[in-house]
């Protein structure tokens, strides 16, 4: 275990350097370090001084201490407490800082990750916003904000990668939330049910109430859409998308489900969300187009397969990490 503990140290140290390095040879607009895995944040802000004007965000579930006290490279930005891949993680994050203006459509973003509370980064990757991730519509998700609060988008990511992951009683739910430009969403909209949300007080059906979750859970399991404002009040469950066919190429295979949501962002200003019963796969549709991908993590936990092969263990090993 020793042995293991030194390589880990030695693996960061050396991951950090090489970044650092790269930073400066390459056209890199920022590095971006998942900050849960360290138990502090004193190396990283050690870090942060040898970027020069090179900007440092932090990736965190969990609110930092002494932020307003950080220096003025270092930028941080919350992703939801829910378990995802180390690439799913760092997609979350682009696409929170796209929408809050850190990144731009023409940056190019150097992601660290690792296990959370591990002390030990182990993966680095290069994102190209605009040319090699999925985000075909990014310049338009700078003004993202102007539709949709940033805190009520990552609130409903987060319960739908949750029904991905979780389901309900043990069983994968497909369902589609469509976020924001909501007077415009609703003229293309008929209810497949009774409105259960009619009649209730704005406080009482806004999303980012945590007593909301089980409720948006439950009907979940309802045929048909939620449709729910910018600011987060829900508006219906079970609404049927009749917005027309799909103009934008989408790739076959995806249901009626995706091509509603492709329909319904090509023409309004709403984003949607969907989640797939099927694969678990969750995918953000914005302009009519697919800009996120996120993928049902392993069931052996986050990234147990990547962690197996980092270290180089077999399975009955495993269980020594």
């Amino acid at each position: 275990m020793a042995a293991l503990s030194n390589f880990r140290q030695v693996l960061t140290e050396k991951l950090l350097s090489y970044a650092a390095d790269l930073t400066k040879e390459l056209p890199i607009g920022a590095l971006m370090v998942y900050a849960e895995v360290f138990k502090d944040h004193e190396e990283l802000l050690k870090f942060a001084q040898n970027l020069g004007e090179k900007h440092l965000v932090l990736v965190s579930k969990e609110p930092i201490e002494d932020e307003e006290d950080l220096p003025e490279n270092v930028k941080i930005i919350r992703v939801p407490n829910i378990r995802l891949t180390r690439l799913g993680q760092m997609k979350i994050a682009v696409l929170v800082g796209v929408s809050e203006g850190i990144f731009h459509h023409d940056d190019v973003v150097l992601c660290l990750s690792g296990l959370a509370d591990s002390c030990s980064l182990d993966s680095l990757f290069i994102l190209d916003i605009g040319d090699e991730f999925e985000f075909f519509a990014v310049t338009q998700l700078e003004h993202l904000h102007e539709v949709v609060r940033p805190e009520v988008f990552l609130r409903v990511l987060e319960i739908a990668i949750d029904l991905a992951t979780e389901g309900r009683e043990g069983k994968p739910v497909g369902t589609i939330f469509i976020v924001g430009d909501t007077e415009s969403v609703l003229q293309y909209c008929e209810q497949l049910i009774l409105n259960p949300f009619k009649g209730y007080p704005e406080s009482e059906r806004n999303i980012l109430d945590p007593q909301l979750e089980e409720t948006i859970k439950e009907f979940a399991r309802l045929d048909g859409a939620f449709i729910i404002r910018g600011d987060g009040v829900v508006e219906t469950a079970g609404a049927f998308i009749r917005a027309g066919a799909v103009t934008e190429d989408i790739p076959s295979g995806l249901g009626t489900r995706h091509r509603s949501a492709a329909a319904i962002t090509a023409i309004t200003q709403a984003v949607a969300i969907t989640v797939s019963e099927s694969t678990g796969t969750v995918m953000v549709f914005y302009q009519g187009k697919i800009i996120m991908e996120i993928e049902k993590p392993h069931p052996l936990g986050f990234d147990a397969r990547s962690r197996q092969d980092l270290y180089g263990l077999s399975r009955s090993d495993k269980h020594k990490l």
